[in-house]
């Protein structure tokens, strides 16, 4: 008979959701897709014990993006110039600092604005077919992108393909 070590701990729902992502990001065989997914559910559980953060979106990756995306415009924006919204300091003061604590205590540590650009838009922009397929054969970032600029290369051909034949029988249409 095996014996297996075992745990137990009396935890919140927030708290088992963070223990829960963050032992699936240790996992060996973890796809780009649940990587990304992981990390979002992390910052989202942390995140979330602000009530703030929670009406920035209905979903996590929401509102995971959201926040990502203004800190980021902010940064930016401080440094074109010294002019920035007062409502927007004060938006980056009371996020930035608890955002990278974040990202530096991962299980494997990443900046945010690199997440942000390279990982998180695997999941916004990225059409969930593709995704799917990349999870399924475990595709890297890099193989994720070439797929769905083939993808969208190919739903283009489809839909030329049948506009043209559209076109084509608009005549014969017609006559019916």
């Amino acid at each position: 008979m095996m014996m297996l070590q075992a745990k137990s701990a009396d935890v919140d729902d927030l708290h088992a959701r963070r223990i829960s992502a963050v032992e699936n990001l240790l996992r060996q065989d973890l796809s780009t897709i649940e990587s990304i997914e992981d990390t979002i559910e992390i910052i989202d559980v942390e995140m979330g014990k602000d009530p703030e953060y929670l009406t920035v979106g209905k979903i996590p990756l929401e509102r995971v993006h959201k926040l990502l995306s203004k800190l980021d415009s902010i940064r930016r924006s401080k440094e074109r110039g010294p002019v920035v919204l007062e409502s927007d300091n004060d938006l980056s003061h009371k996020f930035m600092g608890q955002v990278e604590s974040i990202f530096k205590n991962l299980p494997k540590p990443l900046e945010w604005q690199s997440f942000l650009m390279n990982d998180l838009n695997i999941l916004t922009d990225i059409p969930l077919t593709v995704q799917k397929e990349s999870a399924k054969h475990d595709l890297n970032t890099a193989q994720i992108k070439v797929l769905a600029r083939a993808f969208a290369i190919f739903r283009y051909s489809i839909i030329s393909e049948f506009m043209s034949l559209a076109t084509f029988l608009l005549p014969f249409s017609e006559r019916l």
